[in-house]
């Protein structure tokens, strides 16, 4: 009687146990929180009077949105004098993630993001604009047991002559565990279904025994 008593503790476990695992499976991480950081660099071409200076940024998504701004933005620029003649130029922004970790799920774990926009002239405003071809990025991520993805929108701007501008970004994101594999929930039910039915037959062994 103890045998069977005991066997069917056992079967008790295993059940709870699996359980656990998977409730806690789709638990482990806050969907809604994903934390970026990384450096910029950036470089212009056919507008000497206009400079970039990266930065260092980091932010956290909260209820999967985000910003990146102030001194906490992607960098500045600095238009040094006014534009009094059209000219044409480029500006290319090379963002470098450190975190998450594991981005796209290879190695190296940081993954650099470059970004192009074009520079015209704002005669009426004194300045330049702006204009970034490809603003959102989309990157995915492995880190450890958790997966996610992240997207990072660039803002276009204005630069008055003889002032600084600071590069904004948007930013989503979102995070879950890894959830079990169809086949891993199969063997793990196997295996429950597998300890029952020894309980079962030790029961009728136990009974014909006895009888």
């Amino acid at each position: 009687m103890k045998t069977v008593a005991s066997a069917f503790v056992k079967c008790v476990l295993v059940g709870l146990a699996s359980l656990v695992i998977i409730g806690a499976s789709h638990s482990i991480a806050r969907a809604d929180e994903v934390t970026i950081s990384g450096t910029t660099s950036g470089s212009v071409t056919g507008v000497p009077q206009l400079t970039f200076t990266g930065n260092a940024f980091t932010g956290t998504t909260a209820l999967g949105i985000g910003s990146l701004s102030g001194p906490n933005s992607l960098g500045s620029f600095f238009l040094s004098t006014d534009v009094l003649q059209p000219l044409a130029g480029t500006f290319t922004l090379n963002v470098t993630f450190g975190s998450p970790n594991g981005i796209n799920g290879g190695q190296p774990t940081s993954f650099t993001a470059t970004i192009v926009g074009s520079v015209s002239p704002n005669v009426n405003q004194g300045g330049v604009n702006i204009h970034f071809t490809n603003p959102t990025q989309l990157f995915t991520f492995f880190e450890g047991p958790q997966h996610g993805s992240f997207s990072l929108t660039v803002a276009d701007l204005f630069v008055q002559s003889g002032q600084s501008a600071n590069l904004t970004a948007g930013t989503t994101g979102q995070q879950t565990a890894v959830v079990p594999e169809p086949t891993t929930l199969l063997l793990m039910g196997t295996g429950l279904t597998g300890v029952i039915a020894k309980v079962r037959q030790r029961r009728r062994a136990r009974k014909k025994s006895q009888g």
